[in-house]
């Protein structure tokens, strides 16, 4: 007697959800279990983080994308006959309904107890959707103020803010002065965007929002400080997006480090106590910072700049051991007019001293990247699900009850999972863990008696994508951007992804 597949629900497509999948129809033939796998998506589109998070001049972050093309064109292939059905099930929210649903008319609801009650297995890979904030004065009311999430998703293309007046309706004509709270990647891609964005080289033919794009271009951007609450050596970028910030310099746009502490290190980046990451670090900065004549390898010589640093208009600065603790208004409007700084200090043990100095810089646009939170789904508490601050506690990715014990075929990857830590490729190795102990569990226990009622649960829903609409979707998307001579150009309102769809 053949056996009954598991049916296994993955709540989010990206690529913690897709990776999570692509696992299990890998690894299904492993433990010789056949399963019937389905993918839950709030947007009408795929990829999640990988559409809207990456930085639009980095496509081959997006690579990701071509496994997960190919894992739902090959998934009996690739599974060796052990996936039976792989389904995308697209305009649908998990739980109620979301704030999307103000520019999503179309969108459905499943309840997360539904999936429970009725897949063997249910994976929480929906990522964080909130946003980390600094908690001061006026950080809320001031127009001038954007999270990095906010930002990002704006300008790729994110249906629930690409036409957001938060954005549409800001005069950018007055954007001379930004500051950037924080340094990590988001925040470099967020700095190399606004100090370049009328460079078209890098801009014009990516598939940022043409929207956002022309708004961005109406920015006079002469500077933009790139703020730090420790030093220079706890800076949280990768120097792949360091190096790719000094190569603006190409289009007369150059770089510069406020710090005492970057000063010392970078006088002897030979020091045995720096590793070869920060070696490689400071020996960029010290060779950058040098007139191009001057610099003494040819990896810093590439591309002569078109002008030299002191007739330049347009720059870009790190500033370190400074906490915000104020935002200031021009008054009577909800303007930025500046921000003010605690100066910190470092201690020799590594800890972190907020003194009572202050300095306050002038700024005409604030932006936070202190990282995504992530968030519960409503039915947490109903459900029994413990949420621990900003992500789903659970124990190898097996989600515990509030009273610490895992719940049997509940499960959670990436951001969710963890508090949205990690790059693409550490939420590949993660998800990757997580199949594992899913493939590991199904493994060891019986069939469960849920296998026998799926059809319980209506996946065919009005409005509902799949990803053959996503193919046909991503044709067009391709088709107009080469039209533009862009690689792509994405639909940015339901409503257009939903027409098409009609059409065809």
């Amino acid at each position: 007697m053949s056996q009954v597949a598991r049916n296994i629900s993955i709540i989010g497509s990206g690529p913690s959800g897709l990776y999570t999948a692509y696992h299990l129809v890998k690894k299904a033939n492993t433990i010789k279990v056949p399963i019937n796998i389905k993918i839950w998506e709030k947007n009408p589109v795929p990829f999640g983080l990988s559409r809207y998070g990456v930085a639009p001049d980095h496509p081959e972050v997006k690579n990701c994308e071509d496994t997960f093309t190919t894992m739902f064109r090959e998934y009996e292939e690739l599974s060796a006959g052990f996936c039976k059905s792989l389904q995308f099930i697209g305009n649908t929210i998990v739980g109620q309904p979301s704030m999307s649903s103000a520019t999503n008319p179309f969108e459905n609801h499943v309840a997360l107890k539904s999936l429970m009650q009725t897949e063997d297995v249910v994976v929480l890979s929906y990522g964080c959707n909130g946003d980390r904030r600094l908690n001061i004065p006026h950080e809320e009311e001031c127009s001038s103020v954007f999270t990095s999430r906010q930002f990002v998703n704006w300008y790729n293309g994110q249906f629930d803010v690409a036409l957001s007046d938060k954005f549409m309706k800001f005069d950018w004509s007055k954007v001379r002065k930004v500051g950037i709270i924080g340094n990590g990647n988001v925040a470099l891609d967020v700095a190399r965007l606004l100090i370049s964005n009328q460079v078209k080289e890098l801009w014009g033919v990516s598939d940022i929002s043409t929207v956002a794009l022309e708004q961005l271009n109406k920015a006079p951007i002469e500077s933009v400080k790139i703020i730090g609450r420790r030093d220079f050596s706890h800076s949280k970028f990768t120097n792949k997006e360091y190096r790719e910030l000094w190569e603006l310099e190409k289009y007369g746009i150059f770089g510069n480090i406020i710090s005492t502490e970057f000063d010392t290190l970078v006088k002897d980046i030979k020091a045995p106590s720096n590793d070869r990451v920060m070696m490689r670090r400071l020996e960029m900065s010290k060779e950058y910072l040098l007139p191009f004549d001057q610099r003494s390898k040819k990896n810093y010589k590439k591309v002569r700049p078109p002008i030299e640093r002191a007739e330049s208009k347009k720059h870009w600065e790190f500033d370190y051991l400074l906490s915000p603790v104020g935002i200031n208004m021009h008054p009577g409007t909800k303007d930025l007019k500046s921000v003010t700084f605690a100066q910190n200090v470092m201690q020799k043990d590594g800890s972190l001293v907020q003194s009572d100095s202050t300095v306050t810089t002038d700024f005409d646009l604030l932006i936070t990247s202190l990282g995504y939170k992530g968030e519960p789904l409503e039915e947490f508490g109903e459900l029994g699900i413990q949420f621990d601050r900003s992500h789903v506690k659970n124990i190898d990715g097996r989600v515990l009850s509030n009273s610490d014990v895992p719940i049997p075929g509940l499960y959670t990857s990436g951001w969710i999972n963890n508090g949205g830590q990690g790059v693409i490729a550490n939420t590949m190795q993660g998800a990757f863990q997580v199949a594992d102990r899913i493939l590991e569990d199904m493994a060891a226990k019986p069939i469960h008696k849920k296998s026998t009622s799926n059809a319980e649960l209506n996946t065919q829903l009005p409005n509902q994508t799949t990803w053959a609409d996503w193919e046909e979707i991503n044709k067009k998307e391709l088709q107009k951007g080469k039209a533009q001579g862009k690689n792509r150009s994405k639909y940015i309102t339901v409503d257009s992804v939903m027409n098409v769809l009609k059409t065809n």
